[in-house]
């Protein structure tokens, strides 16, 4: 299978990384967050990409760790990424 290093950040983080696994570790650290504002920050280290949620900022960062440069990060906003992840959290 060959990987393609077309598209977004989250597009390739969707399509390469988003399996049921990391959607329910993810989504878990959302509704903890939900659960408790004194949650402010969680990081992840997937295979491909690692994940760090802002919770203060309201911010999430990407990060391609198979390429490297400006492109391999993105900043996306929480509320777009959860849409883009498909994550079924009420925030």
């Amino acid at each position: 299978m060959v990987m393609s290093s077309g598209g977004t950040i989250i597009e390739r983080f969707v399509a390469q990384e988003l399996d049921d696994s990391v959607r329910s570790i993810l989504k878990d650290a959302f509704d903890e967050r939900i659960c408790s504002k004194s949650v402010l920050f969680r990081e992840f280290e997937f295979n491909c990409f690692d994940v760090s949620l802002d919770f203060e900022k309201g911010i999430v960062t990407l990060q391609d760790v198979l390429s490297a440069g400006e492109s391999s990060f993105l900043d996306i906003p929480i509320r777009d990424f959860i849409s883009a992840c498909g994550l079924n959290v009420s925030c």
